[in-house]
């Protein structure tokens, strides 16, 4: 198979964990998992079918974005998606679910760092991918609601909304608030 990021440069066989077979770039430090390969491995695996997806890490990773190069699979030769690894993560893994996933250098060993090395399959579900970009989205409007409002504010806020949400009689708290709300504002 050849490299993905070097198409003149052939894979090399590896064992990434005990079980885990690879091939690895010699040039680019990259690192390819055939699907059947990782499937293999994630069965053998303590706790399987029981892993669960991540979306926070504990520390970020200092690694540099592969820009937007559409990258070839080596094994089926089709177009690889890009899914972003999540947050802390800066990177993306290339992904073509009918062959398996590459990682630039240093980036599986991240993941492992951030026990994300058996979630693969997760990461790079649409799902997971959606619920990536909700969080975006979510963390984005909340700081323009800072930047109007203020930290403070929205805090009081946020704690309001979560106690009303967890009441007994939530939408008649609703209707009661927007009856309070009419009310001040006539």
């Amino acid at each position: 198979m050849k490299s993905p990021r070097d198409p003149n440069t052939t894979l090399v066989r590896t064992e990434l964990l005990p079980g885990l077979i690879a091939h690895t770039c010699p040039t680019s430090g990259g690192v390819w998992i055939d699907t059947i390969a990782y499937w293999d491995w994630i069965k053998s695996q303590p706790g399987f079918p029981e892993p669960t997806v991540s979306f926070e890490s504990p520390m970020p990773a200092e690694i540099d974005d592969d820009s937007d190069q559409p990258l070839i699979s080596p094994r089926s030769g089709r177009l690889m998606r890009k899914c972003r690894a999540g947050s802390g993560l800066g990177f993306r893994i290339d992904f073509d679910s009918s062959s398996g996933f590459w990682l630039d250098r240093n980036e599986y060993e991240a993941l492992r760092k951030h026990s994300l090395h058996d979630e693969l399959h997760l990461i790079c579900s649409p799902s997971y991918q959606r619920e990536l970009v909700r969080m975006q989205t979510s963390k984005a409007e909340q700081r323009r609601f800072e930047q109007r409002l203020g930290v403070e504010a929205c805090e009081r806020i946020s704690a309001f909304a979560d106690w009303i949400s967890r009441s007994p009689n939530h939408a008649a708290a609703m209707t009661y608030l927007m009856n309070r709300i009419e009310h001040t504002q006539s």
